[in-house]
């Protein structure tokens, strides 16, 4: 298996039908920095260093990854997104952040190493909620103002300093929306690699309050019945998808 990057973007060939991976032949022609992590199951993850060179092959072209999930497998997707965080990692990551000195590959082969500082560099996770909130046969949907105008989602958000995950869930709705919220329960997780966050997914209830948008980052949000959704997040192999199914599940059946 080959995994050929530039930056959020994946080297892949079009077939008449599908997508596919290249293969050796396919990258002949291409300058790739190659990673310094060997990964499982891979007989090649590397950045290219000239993108430009993709256009000289009609067969390849550089999917960004937010399509690339809808695009191939689940267990196929999930080995592209590892593979891609540990070249970000890999490239953000050239100099210790303590003593200035540049990195290596530390003796386990697993990570990144301060030959300086004697300490292994591991790669960053941001924690990050999603949350369902419904009120009563309806869910709270929403358009952040970066979203096509057919994107709909949950409400999400990183965590801050100091927060509990739960405390972070009840801000993040209350600074988007206006809105305070009751019965926070945990729902599951997904790694979420826009850059690099761990998605930890929740439930909640409405409590009180009207709707008052963050007018810096939201464009609409409402409360929606199963059956009158205003549209869906871009990639169906998000865990907002998942929140969103479960609530539709539970309300048709």
């Amino acid at each position: 298996m080959h995994l050929i990057f530039h930056e959020q973007s994946l080297l892949l060939v079009k077939t008449s039908s599908t997508w596919a991976l290249p293969n050796a032949t396919h990258l002949t022609e291409l300058d790739l920095q190659l990673s310094k992590i060997v990964l499982a199951d891979t007989a090649l993850v590397a950045q290219l260093i000239n993108p430009e060179q993709v256009a000289l092959n009609a067969a390849l072209e550089l999917v960004n990854l937010r399509q690339v999930v809808n695009l191939l497998e689940t267990k196929l997707v999930e080995q592209v997104i590892f593979a891609q965080q540990m070249l970000h990692y890999q490239r953000t990551n050239n100099y210790c952040a303590q003593c200035g000195s540049q990195t290596m590959l530390a003796p386990s082969s697993k990570w990144l190493y301060c030959a300086l500082c004697q300490r292994e560099i591991y790669p960053q996770i941001s924690p990050a909620m999603i949350v369902a909130v419904t009120r009563g046969d309806k869910i709270l949907l929403a358009q952040a103002k970066h979203f096509a105008a057919d994107v709909w989602s949950v409400l999400a958000g990183f965590c801050e300093v100091g927060e509990s995950i739960e405390q972070t869930v009840a801000r993040e709705v209350l600074e988007e929306v206006g809105l305070q919220i009751k019965n926070i329960r945990y729902f599951g997780s997904q790694y979420w690699p826009f850059p690099n966050s761990l998605m930890l997914a929740f439930t909640a209830e409405y409590a009180n309050g009207e709707i008052v948008l963050d007018a810096d980052e939201m464009r609409a949000a409402g409360f929606y019945a199963a059956d009158e959704l205003p549209g869906r997040p871009s990639s169906k192999y998000s865990i907002a998808n998942q929140l969103i199914d479960d609530f539709v599940q539970r309300q048709l059946g």
